[in-house]
């Protein structure tokens, strides 16, 4: 029941009266009606419900993922053979941009205007991070709030950032939500991959049946990673199975076009053309596949520190080691290989954001496979000069130790602008700070800024650990999964509210106090006039009739009504036994008078 609804439907809202159209080969209306409260009740089918009482039905998108990603029955889209020309290789990819716009706010923020937008010009210095370009997204034609100020790549990371929950909006800026980082960058890149993957299906898919099932006919488990396919070949193999029509109007093969231009801007796709110039693709990175097991859980990958300062990352080293080398270090390059630089002033900066130099040495003895000893002795000496001075509320200079402050009280530009407060303290007159913290600067002295080392709140987030995201995870009423859609696909049923209500038979079926119970449980003989109200009321049911004919018992999905007095019935005529037959020989249309048949009754489907 539920592979006839998906094929009419696929994510589309649907009413109860529109249910009779899903209705195909021997599944009639009814017996999708009469199937409906099983499929609430299970999940399979969800409904909202209007200001006004009307409701809304649709398949669930976890449904969707799981019909189409398991489907056996699906004609395998032939492989297209050798002489590809590569014309787009997948591009990093948006896992990898989501990590780079996360780190970006960390260190930068994402200031508001009054209007409530992004600044122009953090806007366009965080989209300098982003490998996702416009002519990846333009064909999907994306519709969202402040279309004029952000240009749709910038759309679709606020909405991947705003459904992952990982950032909310403050009054002046963009901030980071500390506990949701945590549990996001705590993912594998596969979790991740299929997270996103779920989500833009569901998102920037039209509300267009025709375009959902090529859009998820993707993800089939026939279309494997590695393997080149046409665009040509997916949709015949959809045509087959009567999910496309034979001919495709030009706008929707446009935007499967764009479809796949998007998917290879997000990551997962290579597009080429083969010896005749069509569009081929091939999986680079298949979520939900089942040729890739779940990442298991194991020893931490290490990274790989050189002794020019560069640090060499593999791909399997975890976002959350990923996410401290951002504060530690200064990004070269992300790719499959990650490059990071440390220096002085990478570690300066991340002990302005509240962290220490012996911190910096414990993680990267922690992560890595190990310190070269200059490198070492580097961080060491940069933790003899860094941290050892602060300037604390009420402008006073402190020093860690003697040595330090001697070598203060001894330089010339600072005498007289500093009272010595015994023998590791100086008041700074609150006139020459700039001055001061110039001095310092030049001493290699120089402290963190006012305030940020002692800060509850760093600005930089210090990612929960195993147990607190467990404890957080653990509590009641913490459920992201249902963020409210930040760009618009047509489907209005994400603004009404949840109905768990389930339909009575009475609903399903209208006005069976109304008629003779014998129509429903005995076979007899009637008057033509009789059967013909008896007719009528299967076909208001859109359910089967049972009738015996020269003394066979044969099942009628009635279409259609026709005449008064001489009428005739016409319909798709099946013989019960012909289950397991092939639908063209146990299916036959036929036109049938009363004096066709013996006996007849009702077949209304249990509930």
């Amino acid at each position: 029941m539920i592979e006839a609804i998906i094929r009419k439907f696929a994510g589309s809202p649907f009413t109860l009266s529109k249910l009779n159209t899903a209705a195909v080969d021997r599944i009639s209306g009814a017996e999708l009606r009469a199937a409906l409260p099983d499929m609430l009740l299970k999940g399979q089918v969800a409904a909202v419900k209007k200001s006004w009482g009307d409701r809304l039905y649709y398949i669930p998108g976890d449904v969707l993922f799981n019909y189409w990603s398991h489907w056996s029955s699906l004609d395998s889209a032939r492989m297209v053979p050798g002489n590809i020309t590569l014309v787009q290789a997948a591009k990093r990819g948006l896992v990898s941009d989501l990590f780079r716009s996360l780190s970006w706010i960390a260190h930068h923020g994402l200031p508001l205007t009054a209007k409530g937008t992004i600044h122009q010009k953090s806007l366009n210095k965080w989209l300098e991070q982003i490998e996702l370009a416009e002519k990846d997204l333009v064909g999907l034609d994306l519709r969202y709030p402040h279309q004029e100020a952000y240009p749709a790549r910038a759309a679709v990371l606020l909405d991947m950032l705003l459904v992952l929950g990982v950032i909310r909006k403050e009054r002046g800026s963009w901030s980071l939500n500390a506990h949701e980082l945590s549990v996001w960058l705590s993912r594998s890149a596969q979790q991740m991959n299929d997270m996103l993957l779920h989500e833009v299906l569901l998102r920037y898919v039209p509300d267009d049946v025709t375009l959902s099932h090529f859009a998820f006919r993707l993800i089939a488990a026939d279309l494997v990673e590695g393997q080149w396919y046409s665009l040509q070949e997916v949709c015949v193999s959809l045509t087959e199975q009567r999910m496309l029509p034979g001919e495709l109007p030009e706008d929707k093969q446009l935007w499967m076009r764009s479809w796949l231009e998007a998917l290879s801007g997000l990551g997962w796709l290579d597009l080429g053309e083969n010896r005749e110039g069509e569009l081929v693709f091939r999986w680079s990175v298949k979520p939900f596949s089942h040729q890739n097991s779940e990442s298991q859980l194991g020893a931490e990958e290490l990274f790989y520190i050189q002794p020019d300062f560069e640090i060499i990352v593999p791909p399997e080293v975890s976002f959350r080691v990923r996410w401290e080398l951002e504060l530690y270090c200064e990004n070269v390059t992300m790719d499959v290989m990650s490059i990071y630089r440390l220096s002085r002033t990478s570690i300066a900066a991340a002990t302005q954001q509240g962290r220490t130099v012996e911190e910096a040495i414990d993680f990267l003895h922690n992560g890595s496979a190990g310190i070269p000893d200059n490198v070492l002795l580097s961080l060491k000496q940069w933790a003899k000069e860094m941290g050892r001075t602060s300037l604390a509320e009420v402008q006073l200079l402190r020093c860690k130790d003697e040595e330090a402050a001697g070598r203060i009280a001894a330089h010339l530009e600072l005498m007289g602008v500093l009272e010595p407060i015994g023998p590791l303290a100086f008041i700074v007159d609150p006139n020459q700070r700039n001055k001061v913290e110039k001095v310092l600067e030049e001493l290699s002295l120089a402290p963190p800024r006012p305030g940020l080392g002692q800060s509850p709140q760093l600005q930089y987030i210090r990612l929960e650990t195993a147990a607190e995201i467990a404890k957080q995870e653990a509590a009641p009423n913490r459920d992201l999964a249902d963020q409210p859609a930040w760009i618009y696909n047509g489907r209005d049923y994400q603004f009404y509210e949840r109905d768990i209500s389930i339909p009575k038979r009475d609903q399903l079926f209208p006005g069976m106090q109304d008629i003779p119970g014998v129509w429903l449980k005995e076979l007899r003989k009637y008057h033509p006039s009789t059967a013909r109200k008896i007719a009528q009321q299967a076909l208001e049911w859109d359910t089967k009739i049972i009738l015996r004919m020269d003394e066979q018992l044969v099942e009628l999905i009635p279409e259609r009504l026709e005449g008064d007095e001489n009428w005739h019935i016409h319909g798709l005529l099946m013989n019960p036994d012909m289950n397991g037959k092939d639908l063209k020989t146990a299916l036959r249309q036929v036109s049938l008078g009363p004096e066709q048949w013996e006996e007849m009754r009702i077949l209304l489907p249990k509930i």
